[in-house]
């Protein structure tokens, strides 16, 4: 089975899209990445969505328009592309998750009307998998500790995503540990887009011109979150627009180049503390994988804090871009198969199935692949 598995991060710069051949699946889940790409949103659609996540004023009228649009966007960038494929997985884009700031009486809100893609293309689709595991009484995120348990079982590898948001999957023998540790390239871009215009710092570049201020990387590492025990998740109603100002507001003297390098280490600094603080041994190996996975400066920074090796995916044959869409097309196999989407008892691979399923015309022929 072909799967195209499409994924809209936190950091809304676009879509990363995969086209995966599975065969099997749970432990016996073999897979091919046949072909990766990435299609960045116009500035439009992105602080549209940037906006819709920052909880800001807005109406349903707008929130239903950015879905459709959001929508026809992934169905034209789909449909573009030369790939064979009999299911489709969608990761949703978040613009409201509950949990990340203690609230998960208010659930989750994911957008892009999958359906458009369905309806142009006739295959299934396989989506909305927060809000199926909020129903099961998860936090929704992070999502896809599964699929690193498929792919290296409890190795003692520390799996790494540096999204917007940072989550770390800690593989050891009673099972996953999974969490988000904070910010990943969130405060980053924040800045980059406040100071240079830019979307984010390419290769680290301007924060390896800067100087670390510990007044106030001491300041971010006293956050709140960074102290809060795990499960948890956060996002971009914890860490956004306003957490940067309040940044700008307590340090206004500090220079561009100075706050980049500064809380470019908050990042590194932040997954190094929680690894150290919550999980019961240290990693055999630390696998990177993300858009800040090409950011140096946080690469240099992790290979300081962290004794053991520090690589990324593409050292495993895995596309560091590709990983969360690896990740959510496992999900999707899973799914496909009856299969769980979360590992609740690692000896029998036990809990509950994941996603919602909108049918396409192959939706017959698709679930007799059973």
């Amino acid at each position: 089975m072909k799967i195209v598995s499409i994924v809209s991060g936190t950091s809304a710069d676009g879509l990363t899209i995969g086209n995966i051949q599975f065969n099997g699946y749970n432990l016996k889940t073999t897979y091919k990445i046949l072909k990766g790409y990435t299609i960045p949103y116009s500035n439009g659609l992105r602080s549209r969505l940037l906006k819709a996540a920052e909880k800001t004023k807005t109406t349903s009228e707008e929130i239903s328009k950015l879905n459709w649009d959001l929508g026809l966007q992934i169905a034209d960038s789909v449909i573009s592309l030369d790939m064979e494929y009999d299911l489709i997985s969608y990761s949703g884009h978040t613009i409201y998750h509950g949990p990340s700031i203690k609230r998960p009486q208010n659930a989750t809100l994911q957008i892009g009307e999958i359906s458009i893609l369905v309806s142009r293309t006739g295959k299934t689709a396989i989506s909305d998998y927060r809000v199926t595991d909020m129903a099961y009484d998860g936090l929704g995120a992070p999502l896809i500790a599964i699929s690193d348990y498929i792919l290296f079982r409890d190795s003692g590898i520390l799996t790494l995503n540096i999204g917007g948001i940072a989550n770390i999957t800690y593989l050891g023998e009673d099972g996953p540990i999974a969490f988000d540790t904070g910010p990943g390239n969130m405060l980053i871009d924040q800045a980059m887009y406040r100071f240079y215009g830019a979307r984010f710092d390419e290769n680290g570049t301007v924060a390896s011109r800067g100087k670390i201020v510990e007044e106030v990387l001491s300041f971010l590492m006293s956050d709140r979150y960074i102290k809060l025990d795990p499960p948890k998740n956060s996002g971009r109603e914890y860490y956004g627009i306003e957490y940067f100002k309040k940044i700008l507001k307590r340090f206004p003297s500090i220079s561009k180049e100075d706050l980049i390098r500064t809380i470019t280490r908050f990042t590194a600094e932040s997954i190094y503390d929680q690894a150290n603080r919550y999980l019961p041994d240290a990693p055999k190996e630390v696998i990177v994988g993300g858009g800040g996975s090409k950011n140096k400066v946080i690469m240099s920074d992790l290979e300081e804090l962290f004794t053991c090796r520090v690589s990324t995916f593409s050292s495993r044959g895995i596309d560091d871009e590709l990983r969360e869409s690896l990740g959510f097309a496992i999900l999707a196999n899973q799914t496909v198969h009856n299969a769980p989407g979360r590992v609740t008892d690692v000896g029998t691979m036990s809990g509950p199935v994941l996603g919602k399923i909108t049918p396409g015309r192959n939706f017959e022929e698709l679930f007799s692949l059973k």
